[in-house]
């Protein structure tokens, strides 16, 4: 498990507690289906760095996708309460009854604090191995969750560093995929680019050739994934060895956004958080 972050621009604030208010997790698992076996659940942290009981409600899924056979019960906002100086774990089971026991779930998730709180997840390859107790174990990757304060907001040119390409390879090497959970009613418009100036450029989305800058919308309480790979490299045309590179985004409403890199020969997976850009 390996993360990845800007240097000296991440987000102000991801690695402090957050004030009381909503906190939203930009990525959330829970029996994913993935490439060759490969199955990923969440599990989350809710850290309290102060004196006092923090009280922690949700979780409320943004779902991107949500699979459903036989539900438990209506899922139905729970309360917790966080010591102070200490960490609460929600393990897979706890978060699969908090969301009516589906039987899948790829999204976001928004909790509420009425304190300073840090809340952080694992989003781990469990390969499907069974049901959940308590820690995961398995190869996977740390995502933060991030206060209103912190989310990608619009009027800024936001950078995800530190990308990998694998041109002209099949199957690559390094696969990149995108999530943008937005906690708000309005909708997001979000415009990806290739650079921060918005130079035209060629790549795949989901599989699709398209050309950058490229808009998409996230509507309101909705999540997104994409799945990016390099436009084709003509000349020549074999396959290249893995090339780093930076993509950029805009957005109308502020959300949460995180990029992985999958490492295919490991099937290890890293974390990327955007960073603001300046003039």
């Amino acid at each position: 498990m390996r993360t990845r972050t800007g240097l000296g621009l991440l987000l102000v604030g991801v690695a402090a507690s957050a004030a009381a208010g909503e906190l939203v997790l930009p990525i959330f698992a829970l029996r994913w289906p993935g490439k060759d076996g490969n199955r990923w659940t969440s599990e989350v942290f809710l850290t309290n760095p102060g004196p006092a009981t923090v009280r922690v409600g949700g979780p409320q899924l943004i779902p991107g996708i949500l699979r459903t056979t036989v539900p438990c019960l209506p899922p139905v906002p729970a309360y917790r309460d966080v010591p102070p100086y200490r960490t609460v774990l929600l393990t897979p089971g706890d978060l699969l009854l908090d969301l009516g026991c589906p039987d899948a779930v790829l999204g976001g998730l928004a909790f509420d604090a009425d304190g300073p709180l840090r809340i952080s997840s694992r989003v781990v390859n469990d390969r499907g191995v069974g049901e959940f107790g308590g820690a995961l174990a398995g190869l996977g990757q740390d995502v933060p969750a991030f206060a209103g304060g912190e989310l990608a907001g619009p009027g800024i040119v936001w950078q995800i560093p530190g990308l990998v390409w694998h041109h002209n390879c099949w199957p690559p090497r390094f696969e990149i995929y995108l999530y943008f959970a937005n906690p708000g009613d309005a909708p997001a418009e979000v415009t990806l680019q290739q650079s921060r100036d918005g130079h035209q450029g060629g790549m795949f989305v989901d599989g699709l050739s398209v050309i950058t800058p490229y808009a998409f919308t996230v509507p309101g309480r909705e999540f997104r994934q994409l799945k990016v790979d390099p436009p084709l490299v003509t000349s020549p045309a074999v396959c290249l060895a893995p090339e780093e590179t930076d993509l950029f985004f805009t957005s109308t409403v502020a959300v949460a956004a995180v990029a992985s890199v999958v490492d295919r020969a490991s099937q290890d997976p890293w974390t990327v958080l955007p960073v603001r850009t300046s003039e």
